[in-house]
C-alpha cells in the first residue's frame, strides 16, 4: 500500500467517525505562512469540512514553545479558520488553544533559522510533544512541518549557520526532518521545504520568497498549502479544481505539481518542466 493510499484511507476513516477534520499548528511565521490562506479553500473545494488553527509567535523555536508550556504565559496570537473565516484571539496561552476543539492533527516545527540544526530541537520537542499529547484526544495525529531554505539572495541573520547556500541549508533541514520522522515516528510529514525547492526549477526560478525568507504572498503560500492539503489527505492535489484568482491556472498547476512530488518523494528535489 502506498502512503498516499494510506493516508487517503485513513482520512476517510476520519470522515466516517467526524462531520469535521480539524488542524493545528504550533508555529511560528512559517505555519502563517503555510495555512492561514489557501488551505481551508481546497479542503473545502474537495468537499472536506475542515477548521485550521494556527497557534502564532513570531520567530517561536521548540525551546519557546517548551518555555511557554511551562510557563503557561498568555503569549500567543491564536488564528482560526472557520467556515473559510479568519478570526484572532490574542493574547492566549498553549494550553488554551489545544484546548478549543477537539484537533485530528497537529503539527511542530523549529524555527526557520534553526530547521537545519537537528541538536536545537531536542529535549525540547520531545517535552513539548509529551505536553501536547497530553491535551488533546488520544487519536491525534502529530506532524512534522518541514520548513523551507531561504533564497540565494536572502539577508536573514540566520543564513551564515548555512554558507550563505540555499542548497545547503535545503540539504540540512532535509537531514534534521528525517532525523524528526526516525526518532519521533510522526505518522505525517509536511514536505514543505521540498515543495519550495521543486518550484524553484520551474519557470518561476527562485521567487518563491517575499522577503528572502517568508513566502510569496500568491503562489508561494499556495504551493505549501498545496503541501498540507496532500500530506493530509492523501489526496492528489493536482486535481484540485482551487486556485487563488490572483494566479494563472499555469501557475497555479505549477505549484501543484511541486506539491504533489514533494509528498511523493519528500527528501530530495524534482525538477519541475519549465
Amino acid at each position: 500500500m502506498t502512503l498516499l493510499l494510506a493516508a487517503a484511507l485513513s482520512l476517510t476513516a476520519f470522515a466516517q467517525q467526524k462531520d469535521t477534520l480539524r488542524i493545528l499548528a504550533v508555529g511560528n511565521s512559517f505555519s502563517q505562512d503555510a495555512v492561514e490562506q489557501y488551505l481551508w479553500e481546497l479542503f473545502d473545494a474537495a468537499g472536506i469540512p475542515v477548521i485550521i488553527g494556527n497557534l502564532y509567535i513570531g520567530g517561536c523555536t521548540l525551546e519557546r514553545h517548551f518555555q511557554n508550556s511551562v510557563t503557561d504565559k498568555s503569549i500567543y496570537s491564536y488564528r482560526k479558520v472557520k467556515n473559510g473565516v479568519k478570526t484572532t484571539r490574542e493574547p492566549v496561552t498553549l494550553a488554551a488553544g489545544l484546548a478549543d476543539e477537539p484537533w485530528d492533527y497537529v503539527s511542530f516545527q523549529q524555527a526557520s533559522g534553526f530547521s537545519g540544526e537537528y541538536e536545537t530541537f531536542e529535549p525540547y520537542l520531545l517535552a513539548l510533544r509529551a505536553y501536547v499529547r497530553r491535551r488533546v484526544p488520544a487519536d491525534a495525529r502529530f506532524m512534522w512541518h518541514q520548513t523551507w531554505a531561504y533564497s540565494a539572495d536572502a539577508d536573514h541573520h540566520d543564513f551564515p549557520r548555512y554558507g550563505r547556500d540555499q542548497r545547503r541549508m535545503y540539504e540540512a533541514i532535509v537531514a534534521a526532518s528525517r532525523a524528526v520522522m526516525k526518532n519521533h515516528k510522526f505518522p505525517v510529514l509536511i514536505p514543505a521545504g521540498t515543495a519550495i525547492q521543486n518550484g524553484r526549477t520551474s519557470r518561476l526560478g527562485d521567487t518563491f520568497n517575499a522577503d528572502g525568507y517568508h513566502l510569496e504572498r500568491t503562489y508561494g503560500r499556495y504551493t505549501a498549502a498545496c503541501t498540507w492539503f496532500e500530506a493530509i489527505s492523501g489526496l492528489d492535489v493536482t486535481a484540485n479544481p482551487y486556485h487563488p484568482s490572483s494566479i494563472s491556472p499555469e501557475t497555479a498547476l505549477i505549484c501543484r505539481k511541486a506539491a504533489h512530488a514533494a509528498v511523493r518523494k519528500p527528501w530530495r528535489q524534482t525538477k519541475l518542466s519549465k
